[in-house]
């Protein structure tokens, strides 16, 4: 081969393999899987960080084993590069930015919050990373092809609730504490929808923000509307101060709060006398104690939890979700067909009967693309006896109707 020809051909060669390299999917190696988690790990509402304590337990009891099996046949562990937003939005968008670019992270995971997902929904969407298992009941947000969330939709709740009330007190008069966000907005078109025709009105609405440092002007205003119903779709904080002015304050209407503000520390922090007959949603299994229960899931995750000494308790709702959505993270690592991100999207968007630890028996994971992007579509009504959790009636399943 003449030199020139010989010099073109290894040009070309060269530059092909720069190519290559520079194709290959960020944040996967042969021997790990980066994985990145932005949530409120300090400020007003660090509570909802135990979602990314649940998901590090869960991780890092994979790692242990020797991390995840991949279609590859190669086991990867599972590093985790995690953030602190204090639910800021801006601050959210930030970290992904740096996660994407800077640590090179595979896909995203948990991200907590409706605006939050919003606020990144553009900048993955160009980036193509994968934004799985969010925690967030909306669905459908700025990046509907990279994104999917993991607990049930709100609208699923919001039904709920409405056929709760239109079976148990058909005319009802309902006030609705409701989150100022796409939070609210989805609940609230999902429940006004679920009641038309029947006896149960709305009679009055008050909106709030996580950042609020009090709720009693919106709750005064509730109370003065004549409701003998609360409907609570709230942070946490806020969520909490709701319950206890409700009962404190003398009014002590038929209340529902959804399973964002009901997680048994935020009954604790309000006092357990004050929530006594509240009633909220859970897909998952009730957890009453730490010791062994003979429920495998249940006992692994509290051995889990403590190995991983998490900063939260047992019991917590938020910290459980994590974990379960930790698990659907190792799942879907484990189901790719390939190790790209378009391949874990594949998998995540068309889960077939998913088992997890923690969910309720009788629920599975399950979406379709292209018309079911819902993971979890069915609930159970609990109602608070004072010290633990009461099931009130049988599962509801809306599997395939849920809406966006």
């Amino acid at each position: 081969m003449p030199k020139m020809l010989l010099t073109a051909a290894v040009f070309a060669l060269a530059v092909g393999t720069v190519s290559a390299r520079a194709d290959q999917t960020p944040g996967i190696t042969d021997s790990t899987v980066k994985i990145g988690i932005t949530g409120p790990l300090t400020g007003p509402v660090a509570v909802v960080g135990a979602v990314a304590e649940g998901i590090r337990a869960r991780v890092e009891a994979a790692n242990a084993k020797g991390g995840v099996k991949m279609s590859d046949g190669k086991t990867r562990k599972i590093e985790l590069v995690i953030k602190d937003d204090m639910l800021d939005p801006q601050r959210t968008l930030a970290n992904v930015r740096e996660m994407v670019e800077q640590d090179k992270v595979f896909a995203l995971v948990g991200t907590a919050a409706t605006p939050n997902n919003v606020a990144i929904g553009r900048y993955i969407e160009q980036r193509k990373v994968p934004n799985v298992f969010m925690y967030s009941g909306v669905h459908k947000l700025n990046a509907p092809h990279e994104e999917i969330g993991f607990v049930p939709a709100f609208s699923t709740e919001a039904t709920s609730f409405a056929t709760y009330l239109k079976n148990n007190k058909p005319a009802a008069k309902v006030a609705i504490l409701y989150l100022n966000t796409e939070t609210g907005e989805t609940f609230m078109k999902a429940f006004d929808k679920a009641i038309e025709g029947s006896g149960v009105k709305v009679v009055d609405r008050q909106p709030v923000t996580s950042q609020d440092p009090t709720v009693e002007t919106q709750l005064t205003a509730l109370k003065a509307s004549g409701a003998d119903t609360l409907v609570i779709i709230a942070a946490p904080q806020q969520g909490g101060e709701a319950i206890r002015f409700q009962a404190e304050s003398g009014w002590k209407p038929l209340t529902l709060v959804t399973n964002l503000s009901s997680a048994y520390p935020i009954l604790q922090a309000v006092g357990l006398e004050n929530a006594k007959g509240i009633i909220t949603s859970n897909f998952l299994k009730p957890i009453v104690s730490p010791g062994k229960t003979g429920d495998a899931g249940i006992d692994q995750y509290l051995a889990d939890i403590a190995a991983a000494k998490v900063n939260f308790v047992f019991a917590n709702t938020i910290g459980q979700v994590g974990y379960a959505t930790g698990d659907a993270l190792v799942e879907a690592l484990g189901q790719m067909k390939e190790q790209t991100r378009a391949a874990l999207l594949e998998t995540v968007f068309n889960i077939q009967k998913w088992d997890n630890p923690l969910l309720l028996d009788g629920i599975k994971l399950n979406t379709k693309a292209g018309s079911d992007i819902f993971p979890i579509e069915a609930l159970q009504l609990y109602q608070f006896d004072g010290q633990k959790y009461v099931p009130v009636g049988k599962l509801l399943d809306f599997e395939g109707t849920t809406e966006e």
